[in-house]
């Protein structure tokens, strides 16, 4: 088997002086889980580009801002300047945080604010800067303002059955300042975070990546580390049911081998930063073995996975997410204050008993939850109720052959840490 060994050197990709900011949609015609989308795709794209810059006076590096809007008076904003968004964990807790205004649609009017507003004022010389505008395009006759700067790039995309219409779809080409390059017109929400649709925003963001590999030996120069480094609990929940097969088994193990091997792993139990690991593996309601109880030691992680056997057996989630707050849970007390996250392996066939249950348990300790889905024999409701409703936490791989390929394992641990 050729196996995936990740260097200890990280290469990241930069994009050079880039301005962007997203302008999105907050009226009442979008709804709530359309709302929910676009933060989401707004997410789902500044992963993509790399790190952000430390400190937004800097002449260099990526700062982003979002201008939500509904009516006029609605705007609200996370500035290009503010000096507390310094990290992309930062910004994503920014964005989550926005609530959906519900009133309605001034398009014009919201595009002048993020111009007079975030753009203008604190503009760096020699930076790109770039404006995404989403919309569903039922927008207020009333509204009259207009952006007009040519030196700043705005894209438009339009969602829904309104741009059908020459003269709405002529309303997206003015909000483009009439560049037909830069207008995409897409039928459902949901499209937004379609990945192929990501990478596409992607090269118009930033069209000349430079990738950057620190010349580094392993250990030394902990600034390689991409992740910030804040106290982390992993709980990782890996079905035992027999449609996962050994194989796929197998997979799952190297998979945790290699996240805990590219983690900064906690120096000791008490570390106020980095992370510890635990893995329970489930199956029938009274079938939990706890494989390894959260710990900082590679060596542990690594001997557990070896001697760990398949249990081959059914699933029961519910239980064994209640079984995990109560036994996982209690050795944490020295690290209250580290986030506890649940990591579940799954294809969410389980048996419905208990789910409640375990799901409140979760939410009772406050754990986050992310979901690794498996397969195209998902059930969605189950996923749906795990991750809490929030579907930019499930991620899905067709097989388990995709957990080590590259494109997926860095995803997926950008989002971890």
């Amino acid at each position: 088997h050729s196996h995936v060994r990740f260097p200890c050197t990280y290469c990241e990709k930069r994009c050079g002086a880039l301005d962007i900011v997203f302008v999105i949609d907050s009226s009442e015609s979008v709804g709530l889980t359309n709302f929910t989308l676009e933060k989401n795709f707004v997410i789902n794209t500044i992963n993509r580009l790399g790190s952000l810059a430390k400190d937004p006076q800097s002449e260099t590096g990526t700062r982003v801002g979002v201008v939500q809007y509904s009516h006029n008076g609605t705007f609200e904003a996370i500035r290009l300047n503010d000096p507390k968004i310094d990290s992309l964990t930062a910004f994503k807790d920014a964005v989550k945080q926005l609530e959906w205004i519900a009133g309605g649609t001034w398009t014009p009017s919201a595009l002048k604010y993020a111009y007079d507003n975030l753009i203008r004022d604190s503009r760096r010389a020699k930076a790109k800067v770039t404006v995404v505008v989403i919309t569903d395009g039922r927008s207020d006759p009333k509204d009259n303002d207009n952006l007009r700067d040519r030196t700043v790039d705005v894209s438009a995309i339009g969602i829904g059955d309104m741009f059908d219409s020459a003269e709405d779809s002529e309303t997206l080409h003015s909000i483009a300042c009439q560049n037909k390059n830069r207008v995409q017109h897409m039928r459902r929400y949901a499209d937004l975070v379609a990945e192929e649709f990501i990478d596409k925003i992607e090269t118009v963001l930033c069209p000349d990546p430079i990738i950057v590999c620190p010349d580094l030996p392993c250990k030394s120069e902990p600034a390689v580390a991409s992740c910030v480094q804040r106290p982390v609990d992993l709980v990782f929940l890996l079905d035992g049911s027999e449609r996962m097969g050994l194989e796929n088994h197998r997979r799952a193990k190297e998979f945790i081998e290699n996240l805990a091997r590219r983690l900064n792993l906690a120096s000791n139990g008490l570390d106020a930063r980095n992370a510890r690991l635990a893995l329970l593996q489930y199956g029938s309601p009274t079938e939990q073995r706890v494989e390894f109880p959260l710990t900082h030691n590679f060596t542990t992680i690594a001997e557990s996975l070896a001697a760990m056997s398949y249990m081959d057996s059914s699933s029961a989630l519910g239980n064994a997410i209640i079984y995990a707050v109560n036994h996982v849970n209690k050795t944490r007390l020295a690290r209250h204050h580290a986030e506890l996250a649940f990591v579940f392996i799954t294809d969410g066939i389980t048996s419905a008993e208990q789910l409640e249950e375990g799901v409140s348990a979760m939410k009772r300790v406050e754990g986050v939850p992310t979901v690794i889905a498996i397969g195209t024999d998902t059930d969605e409701e189950v996923l749906r109720k795990v991750s809490l409703g929030d579907s930019s936490a499930i991620f899905r791989a067709d097989d388990y052959t995709m957990l080590n390929k590259l494109s997926f394992f860095e995803r997926f641990y950008r989002w971890i840490c």
